[in-house]
């Protein structure tokens, strides 16, 4: 793919509304094609030949798994990235998928960021296998035209003979090679005995051709190079071998290209992983590896300017960033212009060239933050664990009246307890709750003006936030629980109608979701009609109905 024009992006969907969605989020960058079948995308890969594929799986003609299995079979089109787009989410259908050769999955409903960030990679990395083909296809026309390394040994290894491209590749002139030793001048010590043992067998053979080999060389700074060896034993006229031919190629460009696209390979799995948002690497002495557009631009650099500088630059304690898998913190980072900027910071701990540890960091400004993040995490459940007793609906509120919470909190961790992923906003100590009901894992955000390390929390200025961080955990579960405890705390520092407002906006997010919510508040705190006013459409937990009948 020339790097000035745009890559072609094939779109394959029987849906025409996700043909236009998909051609809206790429049309600025690439240029779309549409199929709307199986057997029309087949038609479209041999009129075109696309850079890149995004393949629905389900249409009427046939599959997207026998789409990508025909096109991975074909010599011609098998190096083409294909996207699976599918709502299926199985790892039965992961596995039938990267059967019939699928490079990369999406899942519907569909992200524009995550989109434009799998496509662009994907094509990075076919980019660099097509230059790597390139130079494969052009290297092989140098050998139809001698334009290799040639030269022959004797019996005992002398050199007689070299062409002008093997003395370019050795560094020598042609004076200066012929007559010696080829294992005891160009082959490094450590490799020698075994390269010429090697030798030997192959002129006690009778074969023709005795196949290929990549072997490491010295050239005349004594430099390691990685040659590709090709043999063909030579005879004289009675028959005999006397000598052997050798066309070889300096391959260690090549090689290290195919280890770079490895290498490259495995940060890409570990940074899609991660937050597209804005991606640090950090190699194990904590300097930066790699850095992505976005972090550069949160931090006013160039990715340049990032690169092999050590992280301690850039925050005001490095030792907070351990290698380690850690969610949801908060680091004070430094732009270029020396301003102080706090994040929110994720890392993920992976091997570095050689079994090092490295680290990935995805951060976010956290002043366009409105809520947290939250990671759902379950408790453990033993095996013969009961169904929890209390039965609460999905989809609606839970209004719990009593002026003792325990009732409250009894059904959010039993709940929690029976296997639902759970969210707590209390006004209460953390710390307290998860010894008091046995909450090991739960995330719990604490309404507190107090910052304590490690823990997420919500000012009562910071009303705003409340909303953002429910719908963020509930659209990440299935069948979760929130538990909101200290509406009174959020009344004194905001107006009344500003609470009902956030509670109407978590109501049509709970209401449109699987999970269901419930809300400890003494009604005595309230005025009659703020309370009818909260209380609406609400409904009270079981057994709970008398204390909410407030008169």
């Amino acid at each position: 793919m020339d790097e000035h024009k745009k890559g072609k992006v094939l779109i394959v969907d029987d849906e025409s509304m996700n043909v236009k969605l998909l051609d809206a989020y790429l049309m600025h960058e690439y240029e779309i094609i549409s199929a709307y079948g199986g057997i029309e995308a087949l038609e479209k890969v041999e009129a075109h030949n696309p850079d890149i594929i995004l393949l629905d799986l389900m249409m009427p003609d046939i599959t997207g798994y026998e789409v990508c299995k025909i096109l991975k079979g074909s010599e011609k089109t098998r190096f083409i990235p294909i996207i699976m787009v599918t709502a299926l989410s199985s790892l039965e259908d992961r596995i039938k998928g990267i059967d019939a050769g699928a490079d990369d999955f999406l899942t519907k409903p569909l992200d524009r960021l995550e989109i434009k960030t799998r496509v662009g990679s994907l094509l990075r990395i076919k980019k660099l296998h097509d230059e790597l083909i390139s130079e494969r296809d052009q290297a092989q026309n140098y050998l139809d035209l001698a334009g290799v390394m040639l030269f022959v040994l004797d019996e005992n290894g002398i050199v007689k003979v070299i062409n002008r491209k093997g003395c370019e590749i050795l560094g020598y002139r042609e004076d200066e090679i012929l007559g010696n030793d080829w294992f005891e001048n160009y082959v490094p010590e450590l490799f020698r005995e075994n390269a010429r043992k090697g030798f030997e067998k192959l002129l006690s053979t009778q074969t023709e051709s005795t196949g290929y080999f990549e072997v490491p060389f010295l050239n005349s700074n004594k430099q390691k190079r990685i040659m590709s060896w090709t043999n063909i034993v030579l005879h004289d006229s009675e028959g005999g071998i006397n000598s052997l031919l050798v066309s070889g190629e300096d391959i260690t460009e090549r090689i290290e290209a195919e280890s770079k696209i490895k290498r490259a390979n495995e940060y890409l799995d570990n940074l899609l992983k991660a937050s597209p948002i804005a991606i640090l690497a950090l190699d194990s002495k904590k300097r930066v590896v790699t850095a992505n557009r976005n972090a550069a631009d949160l931090l006013g650099y160039e990715v340049s300017e990032i690169i092999a500088r050590p992280i301690r630059e850039f925050v005001d304690d490095s030792d907070l960033l351990e290698f380690t898998d850690k969610n949801d913190f908060e680091m004070v980072f430094y732009t270029k212009h020396e301003e102080k900027v706090r994040m929110n910071v994720s890392t993920s701990l992976l091997p570095d060239d050689g079994g090092k540890e490295g680290l990935v960091i995805t951060l976010q400004d956290r002043s366009r933050l409105r809520g947290l993040f939250i990671t759902p995490l379950t408790e453990d459940i033993e095996e013969d664990s009961d169904k929890a007793d209390i039965e609460l609906e999905s989809g609606y509120i839970y209004l719990s009246g009593s002026e003792n919470p325990g009732q409250s909190y009894n059904a959010f961790s039993e709940l929690v307890k029976s296997g639902k992923p759970g969210l707590c906003i209390t006004r209460m100590n953390p710390d307290k709750i998860r010894s008091m009901y046995g909450i090991a894992k739960t995330p719990i955000v604490w309404l507190t003006k107090n910052k304590i390390a490690g823990q997420q929390s919500i000012d009562s200025t910071e009303l705003f936030r409340i909303h953002p961080t429910i719908a963020d955990f509930v659209n990440k579960v299935e069948d979760g629980v929130v538990l909101m405890d200290g509406l009174e705390y959020l009344i004194l520092d905001n107006d009344f109608l500003s609470v009902v407002k956030l509670l109407e906006q978590t109501n049509d997010t709970i209401m449109a979701s699987s999970s269901r919510m419930v809300l400890q508040l003494d009604p005595d705190i309230l005025e009659k009609k703020e309370f009818h006013l909260l209380k609406r459409w609400m409904r009270p937990v079981a057994g709970d109905a008398s204390s909410l009948d407030k008169s």
